[in-house]
Parts: C-alpha cells; structure tokens; sequence
C-alpha cells in the first residue's frame, strides 16, 4: 500500500485486512497528518518514498519489501470482506496463473439515475454502506511477487502489460472503495492527475490512456473542450480503446451543441454495436430532437427490453417513452 495524508480512511482499511494478511507493507509519500502513526499499529514494514508525480514509481519501491509468494495490493480506502479472503486464498493455490482480477466497487449514489454504468448495491451487504449503488470496475491486484510483475504507466498505473494474458484469472472477488475524504475529494484527485499527464505529454511521455484521462478531465473539470476533443483524437491515433474514446466524442459534440456529428458518431457507435447504454439512450435523444419519433422510441424499448437496473432511470426512461408514444398517437 502507498499512502499519503490518509488518516481518514487507513484504520479501518488495515484494522479489517490485518487478521488475513501475513505481512503488511505501507510506504509513505509524504503525509502530514496522522497516517504513518496509524500505520504503525497494524503495519510490518514502514517505508518513505519522496513523491516525483509517478505512482508507478510508488507502486514499485514498495514491492521489494514484500517477502511473501504473492502480493495483494490495496488502496488506503478500499475493502475487501473477510469471508472474500478465503477464495483468494484459495485462487492463489493454483499454478495455472501469476495474477488475478478483482473487482473495484467505487460506490456512489447516483441519486439522479443519470449513469447507464451503475450498478444497485445490495441493501443487506454491510460493505455497501447505505449507498444506492457503485461502479465496476475489474482491476488486477493480487499477483505473485516475482521481479518481473512490476507497475508501469505513471497515472493509473497498471501491472497487468508484466503478466501474460493466460496467466490472468478472475478472483471474482470485490474491492470495495470508498471515496469520502471531505477533505480530499476526488475532484483534487482530478487536477492533480491531470498536472502529471499534461507534463507527459508537453514531454511527449504520454500514453494513450493518458490522453484518453486527460481528455476527459478538460472535458469534465476543466470545461476546455477544443482540449478535450484534441486529447481523444491522439488516443485514437495511438491505438486507444476505440469504442471508448468515440462515444467520449459523441457526448462531448452532444454537450456542445455539435448535434449532427454527435447523432454520426452515436450512429456509427449503435450500428456496430460497440459503446455503452447511453449510446442507445443518447441516440434515441437526438433523434426526437431531429423530430423522428418512431425511431426515438424504438430505441428506448430497446433500452428497456434489455434491462436497466437503477429504478430512478428505469422509471425516467419509461416516463420519456411514453410521452413520445403519446406524441405518435395525437399525430396518428
């Protein structure tokens, strides 16, 4: 574990992994706060590593203290529940794999059912903490501890390029992550990610993945959208997650009022059935606007056929459908 001025979240997280963890590394960034003094109840190892904006740097001076076959990494406000210890346990007993996926459960409330990425929280699950629901998302961090499984990428930095595809398996085992910090929100987190990748990038260090973030942060944070729409178009140019970075395209023609090459976009993105639900209901959207209702609609009982889990947008869904199917009969 890495950390730095965590003294809100790190006791819990370590009081909760001590009793199933063999030995406990956390190296220290720099924190003012209480964190190192937390650490040091539950801690076998307490290193420092002086911050140069490169987590991966971070991630690997930690892993030549752990001395143990295997090696669980864990973020200071993340879980995982006890009785889950046991199948990873037991997932490392194979020798089929050098490194597993868990699942990130990066819990929010998404009280305006605005997200088509959401998934509902089960109200009889502790960990889930009164919230409505979270997001996924599949993350490599328990793997062997061998010199040759190390970090790369200096913002959300990843071990997966170190470990052969066939030698990934899926713990299906959640991480639960809590973001809740007041007094280190995410959107801090944001600028200072985004800092970093525009140094990679004046330094022509960038990857494609740091231009798809960097894109996004001007596109959410900064509100620099010429930016935004630059940055995505040189991750598609160095081999970027294609479907990811047009629909990205298509929201932000959307947002800006660029309606015509966000409906080619959406277009492009449904017919070759690549993209995420909101390519269904944002599609379905610009064509109503475009007055071809029939067509808007066919989209949204698509959308509702195949499923929408969070109520608060299954319901703002079906209140939409049903005022175009009024529409269509008053001109019938």
């Amino acid at each position: 574990m890495i950390v730095r001025d965590e003294e809100f979240s790190l006791e819990n997280t370590l009081s909760v992994a001590r009793p199933h963890i063999d030995q406990i590394v956390v190296v220290d960034t720099g924190s003012t706060d209480q964190t190192v003094s937390i650490a040091k109840n539950y801690a076998d190892t307490i290193e420092h590593f002086d911050w140069i904006d490169d987590f991966s740097a971070a991630r690997n001076y930690s892993l030549q203290f752990a001395t143990h076959p295997w090696i669980l990494v864990l973020d200071a406000d993340e879980i995982i529940a006890p009785e889950d210890y046991v199948k990873l346990n037991e997932a490392i007993l194979s020798e089929s794999y050098d490194g597993f996926m868990l699942t990130q459960r990066q819990y929010r409330d998404n009280l305006d059912g605005s997200s088509t990425e959401w998934r509902l929280a089960n109200s009889d699950d502790p960990f889930s903490k009164n919230y409505r629901g979270y997001y996924e998302n599949p993350i490599l961090r328990l793997f062997r501890n061998h010199d040759s499984i190390r970090y790369s990428g200096s913002i959300h930095e990843v071990v997966n390029p170190s470990i052969r595809p066939d030698r990934i398996g899926n713990s299906h085992v959640p991480i639960h992550h809590y973001h809740e910090d007041p007094e280190n929100p995410t959107e801090r987190h944001n600028y200072r990610n985004l800092a970093i990748q525009e140094r990679l990038i004046a330094n022509e260090a960038a990857t494609a993945s740091d231009y798809v973030s960097a894109g996004a942060a001007h596109f959410r944070q900064t509100g620099d959208l010429e930016k935004a729409e630059q940055y995505f178009m040189n991750a598609l140019e160095m081999g970027a997650d294609k479907a990811l970075v047009l629909e990205a395209l298509a929201e932000l023609h959307y947002r800006s009022g660029k309606l015509e090459s966000a409906t080619r976009l959406y277009r492009q993105l449904y017919d070759s059935k690549m993209g995420s639900t909101a390519v269904v209901n944002n599609l379905s959207n610009l064509l109503l606007k475009a007055g071809d209702l029939e067509a808007a609609a066919h989209l949204l009982q698509e959308l509702l056929r195949h499923g929408i889990e969070d109520p608060v947008r299954r319901k703002r869904v079906s209140v939409n459908l049903q005022a175009i199917l009024n529409a269509l009969d008053k001109t019938s």
